[in-house]
């Protein structure tokens, strides 16, 4: 099952701003920050925050669901390309504002199939053989791609693959490393049983700040 299951539906009055805007020969995809599309990019934010349980659609980190500074409307074919697209249900998706950041303009079409041609494509793609990356519309994320605990993003398949490089997903351990290794429960426990069965108050301290360590150690797993 796909990541996205329904795609937004426009109310008739977005409709006809839509309309409008698309008909109007002096209307461009750098008209998307208009103040006059505010309500339409509130509208589909709301959408697809909901739609995505508040995930980003690429990394899969949290998104978040009051301010739009760290969930930006995404637009898979980017609205640069492809601006008759621009307000294509199957083309948006909320993302985080890393992704958003690094993805930008990348091309996500793939023309290796003769049948799309760049000039020529008058409808939205409805196969996920066309996207090079993981479509939140079309794939299941967890088929393309796996988050191992600590955020280290492997690849299941080559649309994963390019995904992981065109979003540069494992962007967190390029920058800080790998994190340490969790403790496990048996190590959990012995330290828990250390504390409850020491009185000295400084030595409690100590029991206790080991225990918070090793808790700390396994956040990732919590968190995936």
């Amino acid at each position: 099952m796909p990541d996205i299951k329904k795609q937004i539906s426009f109310t008739p009055e977005i409709r006809k701003i839509i309309r409008q805007k698309l008909k109007d020969p002096n209307f461009k995809y750098t008209n998307w920050s208009d103040e006059s599309l505010e309500e339409i990019r509130k509208t589909i934010r709301g959408f697809y925050r909901n739609e995505q349980n508040g995930k980003c659609a690429y990394c899969r980190g949290v998104v978040s669901l009051q301010s739009a500074s760290n969930c930006h409307v995404e637009h898979i074919l980017p609205k640069s390309k492809y601006s008759k697209f621009l307000f294509e249900p199957k083309n948006l998706c909320v993302i985080c504002a890393d992704c958003n950041e690094i993805k930008r303009e990348k091309e996500t079409l793939d023309f290796t199939d003769q049948i799309l041609k760049q000039p020529n494509i008058q409808l939205y793609p409805r196969s996920t053989k066309s996207f090079l990356i993981v479509h939140p519309h079309f794939d299941n994320y967890d088929e393309h791609i796996k988050i191992l605990i600590g955020g280290h993003y492997v690849d299941l398949s080559p649309k994963g693959n390019r995904t992981i490089g065109i979003c540069k997903l494992n962007r967190f351990l390029h920058n800080f490393g790998w994190p340490d290794e969790p403790s496990s429960l048996e190590d959990m426990l012995k330290t828990a049983e250390k504390l409850q069965h020491n009185s000295d108050p400084l030595e409690q301290i100590r029991i206790l700040r080991e225990l918070a360590k090793q808790l700390n150690s396994n956040a990732d797993i919590l968190i995936i």
